[in-house]
């Protein structure tokens, strides 16, 4: 006899044998009980989750000879020639073959015929989403009123390409995925009946690769005793099923931990050219990183897609923070998505590994707050000891520093005020409301440029404008000194300059100081007929009297208040 396939040997026969899908089984076990059958049911689920199994267990129950009973004998002749597929009233249609409408109308026209050797027909209708509208319309009014001796089992792994109107007319059961334990503990109970020894890793990497799905679980195991013969070990699975062993997992997470590009880029090559799929990668990564994450989120929650079991290698995600890990994993989820679409996935992978060992922005933010705080008490320092130098007396020419020191910041203030009354003057209310109009746009363009510009210019906001610059206030004098650096600045007037139309050039100043000039703004622009040549009369004597005395020795003062 010709060998059969595990998956084939090990197939359910009766509910109880259905691992996962106890509450399908218990219904369908209550409903053979009390005689309560339906005309049609839809099975729809994962593929591998029993489907076909369950709809041939019901086939078996309803015509059992000792029955209709909640579990068939598997004894008697009917239940052994459908377990065989040996029954005329028993009936399997592939929809993906048979979808169209003339097949359909054929079956119509054979279900108002009785069965001829069991009590019920049954037709099994596998990947019913198959079928083409017409054949659907065709089925409708037979799956609504069948005869009383007909049964429809509809089985699809994609329920939403189905009618409403044919869903509307079965009664639905959704197969769910099974865990990892359960079909570890399945692949034990299978491997000791063959008598083959398997490791419990290798048997849980089989159960991860089959992604909820017992018949996909039996194939790899098949495969795995193929070529491991009576032993089945970690390596024999990976080389099976084309996956990444934890080893190399552990240390190309290390490498994104130190942010060591290279070593993680070494280790990929190794891993491609060892005849690994980049796809199979960087879904490995994704479960891989996934555990750390709960671990730390959720360190009592079982992880019935654990890539790490050992302790040792979960206690790797203290390099991580949470937020870190998530945005490690939004990355990966990312590039999976674009693999779909690329011709080289590879190419996607290492850039990905490039992006993940890269630190993250607020890290760079961080490192650059640590930089201002140490100028900031730098400055500070600066500052007491040029206080102690003003407050030590000097032993010559003291007639004349002391005078410099008080009027000093009296006249650095007068032309402070004087240039702003000049730009001032040319302030317009039109160009302001221009420009904020557009200032979203301008700060949502320097974020994408760069985002740490973007973050020291939202402290900021624009008080004035003219034809060609923009003044801007900040409420905090770091934020501003920073968006003053020549680079930082440039990149600011050039987006200015790209949404307005024209070169923009940016000038910057502090809220409090902006709230001064405000108030001495209204009195200055009152017209008066005598302030005017006033103020260029003194502005003339002040430009003189700094020409013949040096700027160090005039002090300008207003004795009119």
């Amino acid at each position: 006899m010709s060998y059969r396939a595990l998956y084939r040997v090990w197939r359910s026969q009766r509910f109880s044998d259905l691992i996962g899908q106890e509450h399908v089984t218990q219904t369908l076990m209550n409903a053979l009980k009390e005689g309560h059958l339906s005309h049609a049911y839809l099975f729809n689920g994962p593929r591998g989750t029993g489907k076909t199994s369950a709809a041939k267990i019901l086939a078996k129950a309803v015509n059992c000879e000792r029955g209709p009973a909640a579990e068939p004998c598997n004894e008697c002749e009917a239940c052994q020639r459908i377990t065989d597929g040996r029954i005329m009233d028993v009936v399997e249609i592939d929809a993906a073959s048979n979808r169209g409408v003339d097949e359909i109308r054929e079956l119509r026209d054979k279900v108002k015929y009785a069965p001829t050797e069991v009590r019920y027909k049954v037709y099994i209708i596998d990947e019913v989403h198959m079928l083409t509208t017409e054949a659907f319309n065709a089925l409708l009014k037979t799956l609504e009123e069948p005869p009383a001796h007909v049964i429809f089992i509809l089985a699809t792994t994609e329920p939403h390409k189905l009618p409403p109107t044919i869903i509307s007319r079965c009664q639905r059961f959704a197969f769910r995925r099974i865990s990892v334990e359960r079909i570890v503990d399945r692949l034990k109970m299978i491997c000791e009946s063959q008598q083959v020894h398997a490791d419990e890793k290798a048997l849980y990497t089989v159960a991860r690769a089959a992604d909820g799905g017992m018949r996909d679980a039996l194939s790899l195991l098949d495969q795995a005793l193929a070529f491991g013969k009576d032993h089945i070990d970690e390596s024999t699975v990976l080389a099976v099923t084309g996956a990444i062993s934890r080893d190399v997992l552990y240390l190309m997470i290390k490498a994104m931990a130190e942010g060591d590009s290279a070593a993680a880029l070494q280790h990929l090559d190794d891993c491609v050219m060892g005849g690994l799929e980049p796809d199979q990668l960087i879904q490995d990564l994704t479960f891989a990183l996934r555990d750390l994450l709960l671990k730390k989120t959720a360190p009592r929650l079982e992880y019935t897609q654990a890539v790490f079991t050992d302790e040792s290698d979960m206690n790797m995600g203290e390099l991580f923070s949470v937020p870190k890990l998530t945005r490690m994993l939004d990355t990966l989820i990312h590039y999976q998505q674009q693999m779909k679409w690329v011709a080289h996935p590879r190419i996607l992978l290492e850039m990905a590994m490039v992006h993940l060992c890269e630190p993250p922005i607020e890290s760079q933010t961080e490192e650059a707050s640590q930089v201002i705080r140490q100028l900031q008490e730098q400055i500070r320092s600066l500052e007491e000891k040029v206080e102690q130098l003003h407050l030590t007396p000097r032993p010559i020419a003291e007639k004349i520093q002391k005078p410099v020191q008080e009027t000093q910041p009296a006249r650095s203030s007068s032309r402070k005020l004087l240039l702003q009354d000049r730009f001032l003057e040319q302030l317009s209310s039109e160009r302001l409301a221009e420009v904020k109009r557009v200032w979203s746009d301008i700060l949502h363009r320097i974020k994408e440029e760069k985002i740490t510009v973007h973050a020291w210019l939202m402290d900021g906001e624009p008080v004035g404008a003219t034809n060609d610059t923009v003044l801007v206030a900040f409420k905090s004098k770091i934020h501003r000194e920073t968006t003053e650096k020549e680079a930082h600045k440039s990149l600011i007037e050039q987006v200015m300059g790209k949404f307005l139309g024209r070169p923009m050039a940016l000038y910057t100043l502090m809220h409090s100081d902006w709230g001064q000039v405000e108030t001495k703004k209204a009195p200055d622009q009152m017209p008066s007929t005598e302030s005017e040549p006033i103020k260029k009369d003194s502005e003339e004597i002040v430009r003189k009297a700094i020409e013949l005395f040096g700027e160090n020795l005039v002090e300008v003062s207003d004795r009119h208040n």
